[in-house]
């Protein structure tokens, strides 16, 4: 499964939406017609055994695509629901309506729906096959080829097509927002190296040649006894910003993207000892710089332990606004954990996600049961 970004994310989400709708629209239009249409049906009990089945497939359809992780499994039932109807519909559907081959048959709405909604959640390949199969089924049902099974192959190829446009702009503008991503880290890290090293400056200035200056026009003489202690403080500064290059810029706090270290943090557990398939949608974010590393790091250990533990080489890491603050998710559909049953001696949910986050003022929480998989929510507010 390919990594999505969160313009391709919200596609998916929208997608996911209009299969709804047109599911339940079609399903209960398709109902309403198939009851009390004009023509009497060709056999009475198969329509009613076909529309009580019809919605209850469309009730449970709607529901399940609009929960969290909607499954391919889902639009693939879907494919074939449609299929039994449309071999059926010699059964279902009028004679009168069958012959005009007009398409205004109420299989022919639930067809069209199941079309179109194979196109936008399905990968191009299998949505093809779906709208190939229920073409195929409909000429089947119908006793031949029809205009509407025809059109309903001419309805895939322009709902391709325009899923086709769609998808590749959401590509594009997740390639640009990463692109800005890293430009912005880049501008950062030039910008901070530029901090630092005026900062090291200022202080060389203020300790070691002001000393040097001192010594120069005769402030302090040679023999003086403060000289040494002098000496030996400006010593230590140099040896602190040799050992620490980095200190002034961390004690400022300065703010700092949490997208980007997040970003990091995924891309080396995708390419780590025990690879995962991440999806990543966390929308561009500055924090103070203390907030960062704790949630980068705590989001390392939720990850660490999905690639340990999880049985599942899958997961989602997701962030959100919460009140004023933010709230950072790795999901997984793994094994899960009683987290009550975690001995006290081991130190990864107790100091590595818990204790780093109060440490900067947030929390830590793991939701999860054996079976269920596991929500690691780390939040911060200011």
């Amino acid at each position: 499964m390919l990594t999505r970004g969160p313009a391709q994310l919200q596609l998916r989400r929208r997608s996911a939406r209009l299969a709804a709708v047109l599911r339940a629209v079609s399903g209960v239009g398709g109902a309403v017609v198939a009851l009390v249409g004009l023509a009497p049906p060709a056999r009475p009990v198969w329509v009613a055994v076909a529309v009580v089945g019809l919605l209850l497939w469309s009730g449970l359809f709607t529901v399940l695509t609009l929960g969290p992780e909607p499954r391919p499994w889902l639009y693939a039932g879907d494919t074939a629901a449609v299929a039994v109807l449309c071999l059926a519909q010699d059964n279902l559907v009028p004679a009168e309506v069958l012959a005009a081959s007009t398409g205004s048959g109420w299989i022919d709405m639930v067809a069209r729906a199941g079309v179109l909604i194979a196109q936008f959640m399905l990968r191009y390949t299998l949505a093809f096959a779906a709208t190939t199969t229920i073409a195929a089924a409909h000429a089947v049902g119908a006793g031949g080829v029809r205009d509407a099974s025809v059109v309903l192959v001419l309805q895939g190829l322009l709902a391709a097509a325009v899923v086709h446009l769609l998808r590749r702009g959401a590509r594009g503008a997740d390639l640009t927002l990463s692109e800005d991503a890293s430009a912005r880290a880049s501008a950062r890290s030039r910008s901070a190296a530029r901090t630092d090293e005026l900062d090291q400056q200022r202080l060389l200035h203020d300790t070691v040649l002001a000393t040097l200056t001192m010594v120069g026009t005769g402030s302090i003489t040679r023999d003086s006894a403060a000289l040494p202690d002098r000496a030996a403080a400006d010593l230590a500064v140099i040896e602190d910003l040799r050992a620490h290059p980095g200190a002034a810029r961390v004690v400022a706090h300065d703010p700092t993207p949490l997208d980007v270290a997040l970003r990091t943090v995924v891309t080396a557990h995708r390419a780590g000892l025990t690879p995962l398939d991440i999806e990543f949608d966390v929308p561009p974010l500055d924090l103070p710089h203390e907030v960062v590393e704790a949630l980068a790091q705590g989001i390392a250990e939720a990850l660490n332990n999905v690639a340990r533990h999880a049985n599942t080489r899958t997961a989602r890491v997701t962030a959100g606004p919460v009140g004023e603050g933010i709230a950072v998710e790795v999901h997984d559909s793994g094994s899960g954990f009683d987290p009550a049953a975690v001995p006290s001696h081991r130190r990864g949910l107790r100091e590595s996600l818990h204790g780093r986050m109060s440490a900067v003022g947030g929390s830590a929480r793991a939701v999860s049961s054996p079976g269920a998989g596991t929500r690691v929510v780390l939040r911060w507010e200011p």
